[in-house]
């Protein structure tokens, strides 16, 4: 009480200033602390930064991220040392330095940064896309192979089958040019939710999809680049938090929100386990398997499902809306594929995943698609567990490590950021395989990241943009919109904020290519959705899986 009534007592503005002056000698202190080491004349070479903040103001904006970093491969070249507030970040800008140290040397480079408000306060602890190395991490991802491997994703191709035909049927009767983007982001939704809990989301009704999109609206806010001191600047997680933005009460609120959702999902679906009425999916394994006894409460497997779907819901329509645009942007490049679809398929049935080894032009969309529109604006991050040095240069133990695909991306080609799928047409590796091909130049892109962490749902999310973009391309003319003076809109590359690299909301029209392919879509949904999602046929796939 006492030392509440000198606080009170104090000007005001007193406690706001004295706060600042804090996170600053904190920060200073911190920063003086790691010059002290004379192997830091060796870091990689970089742009030079301010006292205390370094490079952090250069990318507080996360829109600039990819210009920027692709402007300090080419200054600085393959690794680039920058300085965010008290840590180091090291970013790898060729696929021969990512494949040297994220592959070849991920004993030392498969852990995280420390994330004090996304990974502590909103998830306490239990976000796997946030989890640092170790036994505990080890753990989960052992269990979420044996549900996601390529024998088991496989299974869920008719899932994916289904799905595509309802947002085919749904683009072609869109009430208007801006509709395509949320029957995107529907489709996914749906895939990764029946996926991982057995559970369609039919329409925008449903109130588990508005529970998901509340989860990433959350998620996106504790991730945007710069927004938390705490993330920039760790230390400051040893002060109160009303000291530094309120951290920890605001993080704290958003996982009670999450939580609650996550529990409840687990929980529905352990029901139906106990029932015996749980259809097969990733939940059904996972709980099967025993968790406890790999030490992992409800919480950490309720988060553990729940991490699947904020990974799948908004990176496949962010992928499949950026295609789009690239439609709208390269015109030719749809010409092209359907071209291919027509000698191939023809016009009397919608391809089918039996058709995916006679499309590699549909392929190489895929491939092109996710190298010319990674997932997140920042790139990849991992962080060393021990000292290291690569070609002369050291890098700390703790250093945040970025997998820059902007880069990385771009490195094979003069016209690298040009859309143009006939790039990977002769290429006979599936990306899975492209993981792990000896020459880091021939990977196709590294928008799964790299090493021990490489995403787990590729093989899922591979076969859903695959299925898609087949059925879309037999089906329509993707054309521009027609503003009110009858003239085309422009398509622009705007982005949504965030770290992630969602398109913003722009217009497209879906034209049916003929009245024929019309009716074909029509029927393949009506029938479709008279017989229900076969699950049968997943159960009889999983078997011999």
């Amino acid at each position: 009480m006492a030392v509440a009534g000198v606080m009170q007592s104090l000007p005001s503005g007193f406690l706001g200033r004295l706060g600042i002056l804090t996170i600053l000698v904190v920060i200073y202190m911190a920063y003086k602390h790691a010059s002290r080491d004379k192997r830091r004349d060796s870091m990689p070479p970089g742009p030079k930064g301010y006292p205390i903040v370094g490079n952090l103001l250069a990318l507080t904006d996360a829109d600039k991220i990819p210009d920027l970093t692709r402007q300090w491969a080419k200054q600085y070249g393959p690794v680039v040392y920058t300085k965010m507030g008290a840590q180091d970040w090291v970013w790898l800008n060729s696929p021969k330095a990512i494949k040297d140290l994220i592959d070849k040397r991920s004993g030392k480079y498969s852990s995280r940064p420390r994330l004090p408000m996304m990974f502590e306060a909103t998830s306490n602890e239990n976000r796997i896309i946030f989890m640092p190395y170790g036994e505990r991490w080890r753990n989960l991802r052992k269990i979420a192979h044996a549900g996601l491997n390529a024998n088991i994703s496989a299974t869920y191709k008719p899932v994916q089958e289904f799905e595509s035909k309802q947002l085919i049927y749904e683009l072609c009767h869109a009430k208007d040019d801006k509709a395509f983007y949320d029957i995107n982001r529907r489709y996914s939704a749906s895939v990764i939710m029946t996926v991982t809990y057995g559970h369609r989301v039919s329409s925008w009704d449903d109130p588990w999809i508005k529970d998901i999109y509340s989860v990433l609206t959350r998620f996106t806010l504790a991730s945007e680049p710069g927004r938390w001191l705490v993330d920039a600047f760790p230390s400051l997680a040893s002060l109160p938090s009303w000291m530094v933005q309120g951290w920890w009460d605001t993080g704290r609120a958003w996982h009670q929100l999450d939580r609650e959702i996550y529990l409840n999902y687990y929980r529905t679906l352990v029901k139906q386990i106990q029932e015996g009425t749980a259809p097969d999916c990733f939940i059904r394994d996972f709980y099967e398997s025993g968790p406890e006894k790999f030490g992992i409460d409800e919480e950490a497997a309720a988060y553990a499902a729940g991490s699947l779907v904020e990974a799948g819901s908004e990176s496949t329509s962010t992928v499949l809306n950026a295609w789009t645009l690239a439609c709208q942007l390269y015109p030719r490049v749809l010409k092209e594929a359907q071209e291919e679809i027509d000698r191939v398929v023809g016009q009397d049935r919608m391809p089918t995943f039996e058709d995916e080894h006679d499309l590699p032009y549909i392929r190489a969309m895929v491939k092109e698609t996710l190298r010319w529109w990674p997932i997140t604006k920042t790139g990849m991050n991992h962080a060393t567990t021990e000292d290291d040095w690569y070609e002369g240069h050291f890098i700390p133990k703790g250093s945040v490590v970025m997998l820059n695909w902007w880069a990385a991306h771009n490195s094979r080609w003069k016209d690298g950021q040009e859309y143009d799928p006939k790039r990977f047409l002769d290429d006979p590796h599936s990306t899975a395989e492209c993981i792990n091909i000896a020459d880091a130049n021939l990977r196709d892109h590294f928008a799964y990241g790299s090493g021990r962490r490489i995403c787990q749902g590729l093989h899922v999310a591979q076969n859903s943009l695959f299925i898609t973009m087949a059925k879309i391309v037999w089906a329509f003319n993707i054309e521009r919109a027609i503003d009110d003076n009858g003239t085309e809109v422009e398509p622009k590359l705007a982005v949504l904020p965030g770290f992630l690299m969602i398109p913003a909301p722009f217009r497209a029209r879906f034209v049916p290519r003929s009245k024929k392919h019309a009716a074909i879509l029509d029927a393949e949904w009506t029938k479709a959705k008279k017989e229900g999602l076969d699950w049968s046929r997943t159960k009889t796939m999983r078997a011999k899986a």
